[in-house]
């Protein structure tokens, strides 16, 4: 899932602010003194809305592992958005420059004038749309940020209620990977498992003390292996987590994060996992 989890609102603000702009400030050289001079205003608008509607609901529909939440950076986000604004302002010119201005596109790419308008054309469109961009994009991440403040807290009533529930004990348990290496533990001992490559490092207290081991494994072979015991479940596609050992879930505008009981790691809960973890919660109360 692309980061953006209502993609339409960017499209829709994107295209009510444009319009906004164009007929307060009339840029692009034009005035709305008529109605053709309006209808060429609203090309823009429509320029806007289908190159919004296209990378922000149809490229993450076709490209979906470029746009995955669990691998989304803060440099993808900027390459998105660069060739977003880049593209509609050519878009711009182009319309500008060959159909309303009826000049000579090809005759003129060797004269000033062709990149000159180019730049204007250009950097007026960027300066437009990142106003709305940048705006969409604060109004989306305090509204996750207020929800995910939300659910966290119903999800820490639950785990308060769980923990209290909880039994704790059982027999030793034996982990092992494709190799000769295991280990022998308890399961209530076991913190959390991460990927990591073509090995799972198995997080795990002993003798009061925080271990790690590494077993040539994988993180799915690991959560079929630990499905009979119903303290453990899969909240990442890196990450197995002892819901015994959870002290705190906290909500942030990207998701949520779990902090452990003796232990610094963060564990992260991802979009692809959220609902199967929010039903393991609810199923223990």
């Amino acid at each position: 899932m692309y980061a953006i989890d209502r993609p339409w609102v960017i499209v829709l603000l994107n295209s009510m602010v444009v319009a906004l702009i164009l007929a307060i400030f009339e840029p692009f050289h034009y005035r709305l003194n008529s109605v053709i001079q309006f209808w060429v205003l609203w090309c823009f608008v429509g320029l806007t809305f289908i190159f919004s509607v296209v990378a922000f609901v149809l490229f993450p529909k076709l490209f979906k592992r470029f746009y995955d939440p669990e691998r989304w950076t803060i440099g993808k986000n900027l390459l998105h958005c660069s060739c977003f604004l880049l593209f509609l302002g050519l878009a711009c010119f182009i319309y500008d420059y060959y159909f309303l201005m009826r000049m000579d596109f090809w005759s003129d790419l060797d004269t000033t004038i062709f990149y000159k308008m180019l730049l204007i054309d250009v950097s007026a469109a960027i300066t437009i749309v990142i106003i709305p961009l940048i705006f969409g994009f604060f109004i989306i991440e305090n509204n996750a940020l207020k929800r995910n403040l939300q659910e966290a807290k119903r999800m820490n009533k639950l785990l308060s209620e769980r923990n209290i529930q909880e039994e704790k004990g059982g027999d030793a348990i034996t982990l092992s990977g494709d190799t000769k290496e295991s280990i022998c533990v308890l399961p209530d001992n076991i913190m959390y498992m991460e990927s990591s490559g073509n090995y799972v490092d198995v997080c795990y207290r002993e003798e009061g003390n925080m271990k790690h081991k590494l077993l040539r494994s994988t993180i799915k072979q690991m959560d079929e292996m630990m499905e009979k015991y119903g303290c453990f479940v899969r909240c990442h596609r890196a990450y197995i987590v002892n819901v015994n050992k959870i002290m705190n879930i906290n909500g942030n505008a990207q998701g949520y994060r779990l902090n452990l009981e003796d232990t610094q790691q963060e564990i992260p809960v991802s979009r692809t996992y959220l609902k199967d973890f929010k039903s393991f919660l609810n199923k223990e109360n």
